[in-house]
């Protein structure tokens, strides 16, 4: 970029400002508060030489911000704004994330835009948010922007035109707006620098990589937006919507696992305390190819807080004092006897049930609901306990955060992030994890390998600056993905979670490691049954 500016002085097609109030002065030049005749700036004819040298002294850092600029010489007659001699570059005194302090000018989008897409060899620019790459994590191949940028298109292609390189075709698409959330990065960093979030990737924000630590898929993503259509009207599309589309892919494509989210001890008065059985379930009834897992079913196991009332009711189906409860998929079905409780707060802490296997003689009885559970069985790893499991809330109350009085700050919710600790889960989670983790991974590398050897046709020197593309860079925790049975569909936090035998051989049998922390992030919820009674 810097050696095409420089070529642009040489060719009269840009010219350096220096002064003080550079931003007063272009205002004025450009016709002022009263949209008076445009002017041409005094530093427009100064000789190629003093530009370079000026310029040089620019990239030297001798100017401060504000101090110096460097403009296109464009057309001061034409009537579109966007060629009344543009800024192509600025004096930035801020490190930058991949060069230091190396830099103290960067370019603009104005001059940076086109350039790119030519070096690029972009052969259809798609100027719209309604548009994605085939994967979150390799980059797209369009140049985005929304339908405001019509009027940049000719300074687009007048830039090109100048340095005589090749000139993209760009379009340009509506915006995509989602009902209840913000997309302005403006908006977004004031929200990440006063700690509203907890940063870029807080799952609670729509930016990509907040999706993808929340445990989106990128084809997820690819499908919603290619059921919406493209137009060049703006899209207000409602966050249910979305919701539904991470829902179904996710539906045929992630095993389910037993989970209790709230557990509550549940001990089998009729078994011996060695009592057990091996179940075999499948891990999705309508996927055989996801397989299966054994489960432990023993003298204790563990169902959700929620699955229990001590007040019984007629439209009431779970479990409660005398009545009876499948629990899926195991072998006989339980009956509450009696309970315990906390003296101090009236909780119960434990209930008592009977195992209906019909030792007494008597038939069992049918159940009319079946809840989760997770047993206690240390030989075989369960239950598997999760440190944290955090559910993610809109973040704002109303639909319009923009409306919101004094400004969308005041619309943030407070409780938008929930955090439970102590959820259980089958033992099968570790094999899951480990396979999951693994197939990504090879996924990843041959992904990475086939990209470089396509992109290999043109040999190019080492920047010292450019990132190496590497398979780590498409793959992450979050690809550990599942459905707690009746709860949620849940992923592994890409970024808090630690578990050592992910990154083990393959031949190493899976499991919890000492110093592991299991974060799982809820994705989506599941779809409500209206017609379900409580």
């Amino acid at each position: 970029m810097y050696v095409i500016a420089q070529v642009c002085l040489d060719l009269f097609l840009s010219f350096p400002l220096f002064q003080p109030g550079i931003g007063e002065e272009i205002h004025a030049h450009r016709g002022g508060d009263n949209g008076s005749g445009r002017t041409a700036c005094i530093h427009r004819g100064l000789p190629v030489e003093e530009s370079l040298q000026k310029f040089e002294n620019m990239k030297l850092g001798k100017y401060k911000p504000g101090e110096a600029i460097l403009r296109m010489k464009q057309d001061l007659d034409d009537p579109n704004p966007q060629m009344w001699d543009l800024i192509a570059y600025r004096v930035l005194l801020a490190p930058h994330h991949r060069t230091g302090d190396k830099w103290k000018i960067y370019p603009t989008y104005d001059f940076t835009h086109c350039l790119v897409d030519s070096f690029e060899n972009i052969s259809y620019v798609v100027s719209a948010l309604q548009c994605s790459s085939r994967d979150l994590n390799v980059v797209c191949s369009h140049s985005l922007c929304t339908v405001e940028f019509i009027a940049s298109r000719q300074s687009y292609e007048w830039l090109c035109d100048a340095v005589d390189v090749y000139k993209p075709r760009q379009s340009e698409y509506g915006r995509l707006a989602l009902q209840g959330t913000i997309t302005s990065k403006r908006k977004l960093l004031s929200l990440v620098k006063e700690g509203y979030v907890l940063g870029w990737d807080d799952p609670r924000l729509y930016t990509l990589i907040a999706l993808r630590r929340r445990g989106v898929p990128a084809s997820a993503i690819i499908s919603f937006v290619g059921g919406l259509g493209v137009s060049t009207a703006g899209s207000n599309i409602q966050l249910a919507r979305f919701d539904q589309t991470v829902r179904s892919y996710l539906e045929n494509n992630v095993p389910r696992l037993l989970m209790v989210i709230k557990p509550l001890k549940v001990t089998l008065e009729n078994v011996p305390e060695d009592y057990v059985v091996f179940v075999e379930k499948a891990l999705h009834p309508k996927v055989p190819a996801l397989g299966t897992a054994k489960l432990a079913f023993t003298h204790t196991v563990y169902i959700d807080r929620d699955d229990f009332r001590i007040e019984d009711s007629p439209d009431y189906f779970r479990l409660a004092p005398g009545k009876t409860v499948g629990l899926f998929q195991a072998p006989h079905p339980i009956t509450c006897t009696s309970y315990k409780t906390d003296p101090a707060t009236g909780d119960v802490t434990e209930l008592i049930c009977r195992l209906e296997d019909g030792s007494n003689g008597s038939a069992p009885k049918k159940p009319k609901a079946f809840i989760q559970w997770v047993a206690e069985h240390a030989e075989s790893g369960s239950p598997v306990r999760v440190d944290e499991t955090r559910i993610f809330h809109r973040l704002f109350k109303s639909d319009n955060p923009l409306a919101a009085v004094p400004n969308y700050k005041a619309d943030v919710d407070p409780n938008s992030l929930e955090t439970v600790r102590g959820a259980l889960i089958e033992a099968g989670f570790w094999t899951l994890a480990k396979r999951a983790y693994g197939e990504a991974v090879r996924e990843s590398h041959d992904r990475t390998e086939r990209a470089l050897a396509e992109n290999a046709t043109e040999a190019r020197p080492a920047d010292p600056d450019t990132p190496a593309v590497t398979s780590a860079q498409l793959v992450g925790k979050e690809c550990v993905r599942f459905q707690g049975l009746r709860v949620a569909y849940f992923s592994l936090d890409n970024r808090d979670a630690r578990i050592a035998c992910l990154d083990e051989a393959g031949d190493v049998p899976a499991g919890r490691r000492q110093g592991d922390y299991l974060v799982l992030n809820r994705i989506v919820s599941l779809k409500e049954d209206s017609g379900k009674s409580a």
